[in-house]
């Protein structure tokens, strides 16, 4: 019994200790727009951060090339037809669609802004000097900005959502008002967008899906807190990465509910989806891998990218990193920056699995040792009191 409390107690802790705060939404390094056979990421190792780009539809690999080779950037989103990204000024966002690239200049200014998110005909982000969200959007169909604090900004067809600090669900747009009462009821730590559909965890770490499902890429899977994470939404299909192997899974599509995993043995950083196509990054590697969202007859193909960011660099000491940053993360920056590393399941995955993971460095055993030391003080606490109950509760018998 008193292992079950143990292990009750850590699944009840963990959520509240590490991912109430944290929101994972899109990594932001690497972005599809499939309606110009496009596909983007941010280069590693490298000082500015460049983004390379290649055609995803040609049979044969195609030489990579560059979007503003002398320009730094942070971000990456796109939509059907175009992507965007943000300098690391964080202040310019630039626009652009197909090859020969035709770029256009969407904000310069004062604004510090952060997780860009682009939609069908919109682009949104956060700003951190107001905290609010801006957009920039055609014919008036968004409110030009909105005040508050929010996270996991992310953007479908005519509409963006983000969670609010009390883990709400709040979207704007023209076909908000249904994606946002379908979460109305849930309490959720992060969300990721495809055309008409929405997936996310809850607080507790389980799946939850709304909007279209016509052909099953709604279905939220049943497992154990944190088994799905890092979501990737296309226009019919879902993956995630499946914990504890950080494998690729996917479903919708053809497939409806039925799962596929189109590499069993790869593990991923992360995953970006767009039409039918899903693209992630290899952790051994970091090279891009995509495949098509029909499991029958999945064939997965290498980019011609180099090697592409595992997430976002930010500046080492900014307090941004809650839960330590990746090893060698600082080599990938080129040595500005670091990475964060991400708290979606790292923890719990470690504290029930110690096997499948390697020991952390110096750098990171505190923290650790800090979490395990927290929750064992809190069980303890929990197995006094309990016991001291049962002492008064006999002692109370034996007088009557």
């Amino acid at each position: 019994m008193s292992i079950m409390l143990g292990l009750f107690t850590t699944l009840a802790v963990l959520p509240f200790l590490f991912f109430s705060t944290d929101a994972v939404g899109s990594v932001g390094t690497l972005a599809i727009s499939l309606g110009t056979s496009t596909v983007c990421g941010i280069s590693a190792y490298t000082f500015p951060r460049t983004i390379y780009c290649t055609n995803i539809s040609e049979s044969v690999p195609t030489s990579p090339y560059q979007i503003y080779p002398n320009v730094s950037f942070d971000f990456l989103s796109a939509s059907t037809a175009f992507l965007c990204g943000l300098k690391s000024s964080k202040r310019v966002i630039f626009c652009w669609n197909g090859n020969p690239v035709k770029t256009k200049q969407v904000y310069r200014g004062p604004w510090v802004l952060s997780d860009i998110s682009v939609g069908e005909n919109h682009v949104s982000a956060i700003d951190q000097s107001a905290n609010e969200i801006r957009w920039w959007s055609k014919a008036g169909l968004f409110p030009s900005s909105v005040l508050g604090n929010y996270s996991s900004l992310t953007s479908g067809n005519n509409f963006t959502c983000a969670i609010t600090s009390n883990g709400k669900v709040t979207c704007w747009g023209p076909l908000s008002s249904a994606m946002q009462y379908s979460f109305s009821k849930y309490s959720m730590t992060t969300i990721v967008a495809g055309d008409s559909h929405m997936c996310g965890l809850d607080t507790s770490g389980f799946v939850i899906c709304k909007g279209s499902n016509n052909l099953g890429q709604s279905y939220s899977p049943p497992g154990l807190p944190y088994d799905y994470t890092r979501f990737a939404m296309g226009s019919s299909h879902t993956c995630a990465i499946k914990q504890p192997k950080a494998t690729a899974v996917c479903w919708g599509g053809s497939n409806g509910t039925h799962f596929y995993t189109p590499l069993n043995d790869t593990s991923f950083e992360f995953l970006v989806a767009a039409g039918n196509i899903t693209c992630g990054l290899a952790s051994a590697e970091h090279s891009i891998l995509c495949w098509g969202s029909d499991w029958r007859t999945v064939s997965v193909r290498t980019l011609s990218l180099p090697k592409i960011l595992p997430g976002i660099c930010v500046a080492e000491g900014s307090g941004e990193c809650k839960c330590g940053f990746l090893p060698n993360s600082g080599n990938l920056c080129a040595g500005v920056g670091v990475i964060c590393q991400q708290c979606d399941s790292l923890w719990i995955q470690q504290l029930l699995h110690p096997e499948l993971f390697p020991l952390p460095s110096e750098s990171k055993r505190w923290k650790v040792e800090d979490v395990v030391g927290l929750v064992c003080l809190f069980v303890g606490a929990c197995g006094i009191t309990f016991s001291l109950s049962l002492i008064l509760c006999r002692k109370e018998d034996v007088r009557k």
